[in-house]
């Protein structure tokens, strides 16, 4: 399918959607949010680094039948306030990230009347915010889906400068990020091999929503390349799993077999909580942009054998 008539099918996945805006952690950042509404129980999506909140519509596409389903556009995001990477104190390090989410946890569930989140389901650093979030306060999640989190074994400086993360910062601030319609940005990401396997959809949600008109004319990332490649370069820290041993919440980390991480450390943190587990998918670390029926049959089989 061509441009317009992928947008049209994506696009139909918003359909109903209300778009939110609450307060992040700090009094200047707004969080953008969509709500497909409904009356179950509550379940929260976080997104990769680098996409935004309705890039997981698929997924919540396929729960709001049975959830209240809401996304999330973390900070330089989305349509969440940007802040330039160089102001404040450590404006995208993860600790402040997860601040973000948990404020934006206590709205919603404010809003909703629900006492927690029945479902954090967190893709990659989003998953890793999920699990800083469940740390810092232990009430306000039942469960955790956390898809092939960045959670690594702590990093000496010279460790960090020989990892992928650092090739990831390289690579992101090379990143084509201006194209002269959407039309061009969707046929140049789909023949990137970074986007090849992504489902029609997801790739239309990451160029249409994840995109916008420039002054002139153009069409450029939203979440731009230094503040991407800054959350790339703070990644990985000790901090994300300090505290875990006080997470509540039935925590299950999806480890996906053709990702960079290792299960031998994901079992690890998983062995620092009460109720936790890994379990192996033949996937790669995009996968819920590529397969999002895995996360679906995932929370089903759940809900089936709690």
């Amino acid at each position: 399918m061509n441009w317009e008539e992928t947008w049209a099918h994506a696009r139909a996945l918003l359909d109903g959607v209300t778009r939110r805006r609450m307060k992040g952690a700090s009094s200047e950042v707004e969080l953008a949010l969509l709500d497909w509404g409904g009356e179950g129980d509550l379940v929260v999506l976080h997104h990769a680094n680098g996409f935004c909140a309705a890039s997981l519509a698929p997924i919540a596409k396929g729960l709001s039948d049975r959830f209240r389903v809401v996304s999330i556009d973390a900070r330089g995001h989305g349509d969440s306030t940007s802040v330039s990477p160089g102001e404040g104190t450590d404006p995208y390090g993860w600790q402040t990230l997860a601040a973000d989410l948990d404020s934006a946890i206590d709205a919603l569930l404010s809003l909703t009347g629900h006492e927690r989140v029945a479902f954090g389901i967190g893709h990659s650093f989003g998953g890793a915010l999920f699990l800083r979030a469940a740390s810092a306060n232990p009430a306000k999640f039942e469960r955790l889906l956390l898809c092939d989190p960045v959670i690594l074994p702590p990093l000496t400086d010279e460790d960090r400068s020989r990892s992928n993360a650092s090739a990831l910062v390289a690579k992101t601030r090379e990143r084509r990020d201006r194209f002269p319609s959407y039309e061009a940005a969707f046929e140049h990401c789909r023949s990137r091999a970074l986007f090849s396997d992504f489902t029609p959809e997801a790739l239309a949600l990451y160029v249409g929503e994840g995109m916008r008109p420039t002054a002139d004319g153009e069409i450029t990332l939203k979440c731009d390349r230094e503040i991407e490649a800054a959350i790339f370069g703070a990644g990985g820290t000790s901090a994300v799993v300090e505290g875990v041993e006080g997470v509540l919440a039935d925590v299950v980390i999806v480890y996906a077999e053709r990702s960079d991480f290792s299960r031998e450390y994901f079992e690890e943190v998983a062995s620092r909580m009460m109720r936790a587990r890994v379990e192996g998918l033949d996937v790669g670390h995009l996968f819920p942009l590529e397969e999002p029926e895995h996360v679906l049959k995932l929370v089903d089989e759940w809900m089936e054998n709690p």
